[in-house]
């Protein structure tokens, strides 16, 4: 691509001066000031952030031992934010599918198969939702495993902290729910407190019983696949799935799903989806660039949901999200 952009290494810096950003949230405000210059060149060419990250740091003689949990480095360029935006709108989109997939699954009677991909609907939730907050876990000097937090310094002016807080000795799912949690745990939105239900840590058990249960049923001996131990279940394990009705007050009758016992994770992945589209659509109005290509998005998300074909039922999830996003005549 045209390396048009102005991205450049600025300096190190010692953890004391950016130890109070690990874990800020920005405001709606300050969100859409920052994401008010995206431009969405590198979502369309489908660029990621490290891909750019790298060279100007290679350039700069930044190697990835010499960025720890004492010394970051920052850097500073609109296109990272667009990067970002970018990325955000690329996870929810997978959130996204992967919440169809695991609706069929469920619906088919694969019940663990469906926990595992809804599992994966979240994890692609809260990628979204932590690039909504300008920030990023990522491995730079790919294929090396080492992770690195890219956070904002400062957000409108379009300058970000690289470090290894938050991800070092943590696998890349650990790091992304704690950091997700210990981000928006003190964020406000006010259009819809239903939403807290899905990232304060007082509606958690805690901030990994998502990444725990996955991990249980996933590869623990003994534990999920009753549906092959005991076919019998399978009726009924469909039918509570598919009994859940939602009209109306989509978002409230979610949250009060958080805390089911069987319909918990469901309940809480849709909900950062809507969350994760409510805030993409919000900060989408702020230019004429972003909202054509989100609504462009929506295009393919509704072309998507025609050659699935979801189940018909109007007061299913799957159908209400159909609505809730304008994807359905």
């Amino acid at each position: 691509m045209d390396r048009w952009f102005i991205l450049q290494f600025l300096r190190h810096l010692d953890s004391t001066e950016y130890t109070g950003f690990i874990t800020q949230n920005l405001t709606i405000d300050e969100l859409k000031k920052g994401f008010s210059e995206t431009s969405v060149e590198f979502l369309n060419k489908k660029v990621p952030l490290w891909r750019e990250l790298r060279p100007i740091l290679d350039h700069a003689k930044i190697s990835r031992k010499m960025i720890t949990n004492k010394k970051g480095v920052i850097v500073q360029g609109p296109e990272i934010t667009s990067m970002i935006f970018g990325e955000a709108i690329e996870y929810f989109l997978r959130a996204f599918y992967n919440f169809y997939a695991q609706d069929e699954l469920i619906q088919k009677g694969y019940k663990t198969w469906s926990s595992i991909t809804n599992y994966y609907s979240s994890f692609f939730g809260i990628h979204s939702l932590l690039r909504l907050q300008g920030r990023t876990i990522t491995r730079i000097w790919r294929p090396y495993g080492k992770q690195f937090h890219v956070l904002p310094y400062d957000f409108a002016d379009h300058k970000y902290v690289i470090c290894t807080n938050g991800v070092h000795g943590k696998s890349s799912h650990k790091a992304s729910w704690s950091i997700y949690y210990d981000v928006y745990d003190g964020f406000v939105y006010p259009k819809n407190l239903n939403f807290e239900s899905v990232y304060k840590k007082k509606y958690v058990g805690t901030v990994e019983e998502e990444m725990d249960f996955r991990n249980k049923v996933n590869y623990e001996p003994y534990q999920g696949y009753e549906e092959i131990d005991d076919p019998s279940q399978i009726t009924s394990l469909i039918d509570e799935y598919i009994n859940k009705e939602f009209v109306e007050k989509d978002t409230e009758i979610l949250s009060s799903l958080t805390t089911d016992p069987y319909y918990k994770y469901y309940a809480r992945s849709v909900l950062r989806i809507i969350f994760s589209y409510e805030l993409l659509n919000e900060l989408a109005e702020e230019t004429r660039e972003i909202a054509f290509c989100f609504n462009q998005k929506g295009k393919t998300l509704k072309k998507f949901s025609e050659e699935v074909k979801p189940s018909t039922d109007d007061k299913m999830i799957c159908q209400r999200l159909l609505v809730l996003f304008g994807l359905k005549d």
